[in-house]
């Protein structure tokens, strides 16, 4: 289980599924409360996955290695109590009695983060006389995200998941889907001897050679108007071609 926050000064409407707005003090569990935050591991998940690999070892001046993941990640946020007083004046929790709203807990999807597919492929071939050309490929499935509609419009005060629009209509959950990454870094190296122990390895190297657009992070506020476009990351593994000149004494 992980961990989840939620707001248990609320309580729930039968008729609509849905909670009673967190500013209608008198339905509040403790009204003379405001915001009341609880922690409990309750979460769910699932996650199936199945790795393969295959290397062909260093033989003939050259090695290569190429490994696929295959991953479902699903998960649920638990299903919503509400907490009340108890005959002994204690905060006890019970259970809602009816469905709520499927914005509100216990719906089963794919995970934040879940993602189809990864792929590696590396390899080093020593050319001879000290120059050796090495590099990767790296592939990632776009991850599925969490959008929201920017708004509290289910009026809960705090710990909303904000999925509700101001229409009335639901957003799914976690089906915001980023770009799949395609990455090729390449490396080529010549080793210098200068005598004894002593050589100097001087290195090109290049990240993302084929300047591939990647992107990390995404708006994914309904309400901002850009919303759905890629934001600023700057971890190198989402950054345009980058060259890189280096050398390296070895004794």
């Amino acid at each position: 289980g992980e961990e989840i926050s939620t707001q248990g000064n609320l309580t729930y409407n039968p008729a609509t599924g849905a909670n009673y707005r967190f500013q209608d003090i008198a339905r509040r569990a403790t009204p003379q409360f405001g915001t009341v935050n609880y922690e409990y591991l309750a979460q769910t998940s699932n996650y199936y996955g199945a790795d393969f690999t295959l290397t062909k070892r260093y033989s003939d001046n050259w090695q290569l290695t190429a490994s696929y993941t295959a991953a479902w990640f699903k998960d649920r946020r638990p299903k919503r109590a509400e907490w009340v007083v108890g005959n002994e004046g204690y905060i006890i929790q019970r259970p809602v009695g009816f469905t709520l709203a499927r914005d509100l807990g216990d719906e089963y999807t794919y995970a934040a983060t879940h993602q189809r597919g990864r792929a590696t492929l590396n390899g080093i071939w020593d050319i001879g006389k000290g120059l050796q050309l090495s590099g990767i490929y790296f592939y990632a499935a776009g991850e599925a995200r969490q959008a929201t509609s920017g708004r509290d419009n289910r009026n809960e005060g705090s710990q909303s998941e904000q999925r509700l629009r101001r229409d009335g209509t639901i957003i799914d959950r976690n089906a915001f889907q980023s770009d799949p990454i395609h990455r090729v870094d390449m490396r080529l190296q010549q080793r210098i001897p200068l005598g004894g122990s002593v050589t100097v390895d001087g290195m090109f190297e290049v990240f993302n050679l084929l300047n591939h657009d990647n992107f990390g992070s995404y708006q994914t506020n309904e309400s901002n108007g850009n919303f759905g476009n890629p934001e600023p990351n700057g971890n190198i593994a989402y950054l345009p071609r980058v060259l890189q000149l280096g050398f390296r004494v070895s004794f």
